[in-house]
């Protein structure tokens, strides 16, 4: 077992796996706080739930409006400074979080929260996909999966113990997971920035905007189809706790232990579902994992009872563990190496687009008195982005290669 796990271990670089631990480090303290920020916020001010969901959306809008740049930063300054800016932001907030004293301190600090925090995303894939082959980014990132996966489960646990003894003890020590990060990228992470290749002149291309990345159809079309796909699986983490309180008076428990379900798989069956499918083009493995998607999510319609709600978690968690791995690894495949950081950037938009279209979209049909339909609408969604994929794979045979060789 041991030679096992060293044989896997000098399977990836060094550096990559230093990007895994703190990965999870960083997972760990993200879910020491998050889950309890409201009522942190509900406690501690006083305040109504509207200000308190104007936390929340100021801190997801500004991650999605600074993604972009950190993308744009990532292939101009490189990925470890970006990454240190980040993580050195993040760990200063959320030390401030847990001694600010107003609403409005707050609302700031969850703005500032959305600008740091989206910077670290482009910086970290560009820098996993600087260190690996083609044939082994859908595993590497499968591997971030489990880690950023393994601190959620584990992070709500302890999280829950330190919030009933001390609000600022839990800040503090999410704040010092981000710094223990930031020290290990200080000394441990080298700059993976590939050199940028001179013009006939003698000079360096200077780093454009985002113009080529719009411009490249199959990537757009691809994050389109994403986004679908994403849309999907926004319906369970957002108006499906609400669906089986309300309809069926399966409560707050029975919905931590769908979420449960979901991370458990998760870590314990990441590798061997990428492993099983890594032989598979990337757009046929993206286009299963939407039509899991849209059996999974469609199939709520029909069950009334827990076992059956369980039954379709793990479907479209099925889904989730090709899509999540395998859309980045093809977005890394479709990146040019001096513009890994904007294309990974703009994919990572469409996360942040799926969140703000979705429950949206979603809760409009569910307020509508369609409840029941809603379900059926997501897997339609997820059956058409599943046709999309399949129809994009004629466009690309010539520009990337199969998952494995």
């Amino acid at each position: 077992m041991r030679r096992r796990l060293a044989r896997y271990y000098q399977t990836f670089p060094c550096q990559l796996w230093v990007v895994v631990a703190g990965t999870f480090v960083n997972s760990l303290g993200s879910a020491l706080v998050f889950p309890f920020l409201t009522l942190y916020l509900r406690q501690r001010m006083g305040i109504s739930m509207t200000q308190i969901g104007l936390v929340f959306t100021l801190n997801a809008a500004t991650s999605v409006a600074f993604g972009m740049i950190g993308g744009l930063l990532t292939d101009r300054l490189g990925r470890r400074s970006v990454m240190l800016v980040s993580l050195l932001g993040s760990s200063a907030t959320l030390f401030l979080m847990g001694v600010a004293s107003s609403y409005a301190a707050m609302v700031a600090l969850a703005a500032a929260a959305g600008i740091v925090g989206s910077l670290f995303q482009p910086a970290r894939d560009a820098m996993v996909a600087d260190l690996t082959t083609p044939e082994q980014r859908t595993e590497a990132y499968s591997v971030l999966r489990i880690a950023s996966n393994l601190g959620f489960a584990i992070g709500p646990a302890i999280g829950g113990f330190l919030a009933a003894t001390s609000y600022l003890l839990l800040f503090s020590l999410a704040g010092g997971a981000s710094l223990a990060f930031f020290v290990a990228t200080l000394i441990l992470v080298r700059e993976t920035r590939p050199d940028v290749v001179e013009t006939a002149d003698g000079s360096k291309p200077a780093v454009t905007g985002f113009g080529p990345v719009f411009r490249d159809r199959t990537f757009i079309a691809f994050c389109g189809l994403l986004v679908l796909a994403s849309m999907v699986y926004s319906q369970v983490t957002t108006n499906l706790p609400v669906y089986m309180k309300e309809s069926f008076g399966l409560g707050e428990r029975y919905f931590g232990w769908i979420m449960t379900t979901n991370a458990g798989m998760v870590v314990a069956l990441q590798l061997w579902i990428t492993r099983a499918t890594a032989r598979w083009r990337r757009l046929p493995a993206l286009a299963l994992a939407s039509l899991l998607y849209g059996i999974g999510v469609g199939a709520i319609s029909l069950m009334r009872i827990f076992p059956g709600f369980l039954l379709c978690v793990v479907v479209y968690t099925m889904g989730e563990m090709i899509l999540a791995p395998v859309s980045t690894a093809f977005a890394a495949d479709l990146s040019p190496a001096d513009m890994r950081g904007r294309y990974m950037g703009l994919m990572g938009l469409t996360w942040g687009l799926s969140y703000g279209v979705g429950p949206l979209l979603g809760g409009a049909i569910y307020d509508a008195g369609f409840p029941r339909e809603l379900w059926l609408f997501a897997g339609a969604v997820g059956v058409l982005a599943s046709i999309g994929f399949a129809a994009l794979q004629r466009r690309v045979r010539s520009r990337v290669r199969p998952a494995a060789g």
